[in-house]
């Protein structure tokens, strides 16, 4: 379960998050929300505003386990365990601890103008992720500058498993999986926030989209069945595992919570192809995931071939 504990919370996927007035969660609905999620066995995420939280608050949280989301900007430092960066400046002036998960949020134009930046935190980290927050804008042009950085951040990913092995979800996440891992918001995950209310993801609340219940009555999820894997007709016989499958951008985009938008769809394939290839490039220097096979593909968009299937 994921906790928003502030209307100003930070975004650490596609949708931003423009609000500015703090709107801190009750207490009251801050440990009912703790209680639902022990009675159901579920992990909870909490997602920090900038500003230092009530010690009252601090002590309920640190009374179950969970794991703390916070901004590279946050007042309090150190305290997360996956650090959100919003653009390329904080990226080069961030501090990086070798234990902790970093988000880089960016537009398209500043990750491939900056990139170069990429190689030297892989050094430093545990794991970075990397969330391009325009990627329903991308174009002919733009697919082919993303395969292009690929290859070059491919190319250092590979020296670097030389020393030791690293983990970038644009490269490596497929190299790992045999499955779909996406995110699966209304399935297995779901959003409390700051109004009392369960939505489907952070970005439901944040954009003011519908609400799925409340404390007292329990999730009321229309058409669930929408949310699964096994009811999306392209994504369950695709094998582009990374790809992040996001609920609310399906939405944005085909109005459909189950089918990504073609943009997604090609970024994804291009990460996927690259994500072969630097497979097949670090066995070249030693034995790798050798029971993995990444097939090689003729498509960029399952679309295309939806009738082969």
């Amino acid at each position: 379960m994921i906790v928003l504990l502030d209307d100003t919370s930070v975004s650490y996927c596609h949708y931003s998050n423009a609000k500015t007035e703090r709107k801190l969660i009750a207490l009251s609905d801050l440990k009912e929300a703790v209680l639902f999620s022990m009675k159901r066995n579920l992990t909870i995420q909490f997602i920090y505003p900038d500003y230092a939280l009530p010690p009252e608050y601090k002590d309920l949280i640190e009374s179950v386990p969970h794991t703390k989301i916070a901004s590279s900007s946050a007042i309090e430092k150190g305290i997360a365990d996956i650090v959100v960066i919003n653009n390329w400046q904080d990226l080069q002036d961030c501090s990086f601890d070798e234990t902790t998960i970093y988000v880089w949020r960016t537009l398209k134009g500043d990750f491939f103008n900056h990139y170069n930046l990429i190689i030297g935190i892989l050094e430093k980290v545990v794991r970075l992720n990397i969330i391009i927050t325009d990627i329903e804008t991308f174009d002919e042009e733009d697919f082919k500058a993303y395969q292009r950085v690929l290859n070059v951040i491919s190319d250092s990913v590979e020296k670097i498993y030389n020393k030791k092995e690293v983990q970038l979800n644009l490269l490596t996440d497929r190299m790992m999986l045999e499955k779909m891992n996406n995110c699966n918001a209304g399935w297995e995950s779901i959003t409390f926030a700051p109004d009392g209310r369960f939505y489907i993801c952070p970005a439901f609340y944040q954009e003011g989209l519908y609400s799925v219940g409340d404390l007292k009555s329990g999730l009321t999820i229309k058409n669930p069945l929408l949310y699964r894997l096994d009811h999306a007709p392209l994504c369950r016989n695709c094998d582009a595992y990374q790809c992040q499958r996001c609920i609310w951008l399906n939405n944005k985009t085909t109005l459909e919570v189950n089918t990504p938008s073609h943009e997604q769809c090609v970024v994804s394939h291009l990460e996927r192809n690259a994500s072969r290839t630097l497979l097949e490039n670090i066995r070249q220097h030693r034995s790798f995931l050798p029971n993995q096979e990444i097939k090689e593909i003729d498509y960029l968009d399952p679309f295309d071939v939806r009738k082969e299937w």
